[in-house]
């Protein structure tokens, strides 16, 4: 089958900047996740003016809840919004259907639940594989007393690539579910079986847009670096003028970053979606922009 990198990649660009609905959806699951930052902070100052360890231990345990909380809710929102952007790159395919910001939340709602069994045994397989090799890896190095560690080093740079793969069967099964209308165990088969067939597509595609969507973001982002590098010496300092600057400024940087990780993801997420759509529908070869 003759497939077109250059095409997926066009596409890619054009779907991103001229739906940039895309970007504010994905954008809200990301600045809900900070919030764990003036959380963190306000733990540190409470927890260093606690009197008793009555009260510290208190702050600890009201702090860790609202961290699992965040999490929680982060990651539902985060699946509540790539369904909605997956439903919104399909109709662009397919030249049909709403891509209102509205319509795509409420019509994503259908798919919500497999989606998150989706990514549900995704992690799942994903964290089990990591704990067994990394269980072989520990017995294996106690005894040969780290020797074994320097022998599967060739074997952790397999880790990138593989990281790759599973990014791309986790959106194959995503795009799956609305696509084919499968349940999540089906269209985790499913993708998985269209990256086995497809590996070095999926991964050269991968590669390309990752990596130079990091470059290029990584030279905007990096100016506003600095000051919050710069925070632990003005708090050493004990200038509170030089405090809250840096924490004006870091209330400006993250609202910022997530926008930009928004685009930078929906650039990754338009280009396997189209891999995927092209490569189970070689009928439909056409993006309707």
């Amino acid at each position: 089958m003759n497939f077109d990198y250059g095409n997926i990649l066009t596409s890619t660009f054009q779907i991103t900047w001229k739906h940039k609905v895309f970007w504010g959806i994905l954008t809200i699951p990301m600045l809900f996740s900070f919030v764990i930052f003036p959380i963190a902070f306000l733990y540190v100052y409470f927890f260093e003016e606690a009197q008793t360890p009555e009260i510290s231990a208190l702050i600890v345990i009201i702090y860790f809840v609202l961290v699992f909380a965040i999490t929680i809710i982060s990651t539902i929102l985060q699946i509540f919004a790539l369904s909605a952007v997956t439903l919104g790159i399909v109709r662009v395919e397919k030249g049909e259907g709403s891509l209102k910001f509205i319509d795509l939340l409420q019509d994503s709602r259908a798919y919500f639940w497999r989606q998150l069994g989706v990514f549900v045994i995704i992690q799942f397989s994903v964290g089990l594989i990591f704990a067994i090799f990394l269980g072989f890896v520990f017995a294996a190095t106690m005894v040969t007393m780290g020797l074994a560690s320097l022998c599967l080093q060739p074997i952790m740079l397999l880790l990138t690539p593989f990281m790759f793969l599973v990014i791309g069967v986790l959106e194959a099964a995503h795009t799956a579910v609305i696509t084919e209308n499968l349940n999540a165990w089906d269209a985790v088969k499913r993708g998985f079986e269209i990256v086995r067939d497809h590996i070095w597509k999926y991964i050269i595609i991968t590669v390309i847009v990752y990596f130079g969507v990091t470059l290029i973001f990584s030279f905007l982002m990096f100016p506003m670096f600095i000051p919050l590098m710069v925070f632990p010496i003005f708090s050493e300092t004990g200038s509170e003028i030089l405090i809250w600057v840096s924490v004006v400024f870091a209330c400006i940087f993250f609202p910022i970053m997530a926008f930009i990780s928004a685009i930078s993801q929906t650039l990754l997420k338009t280009a396997l979606d189209l891999t995927y759509i092209r490569l189970t529908h070689k009928g439909e070869n056409q993006v309707m922009i």
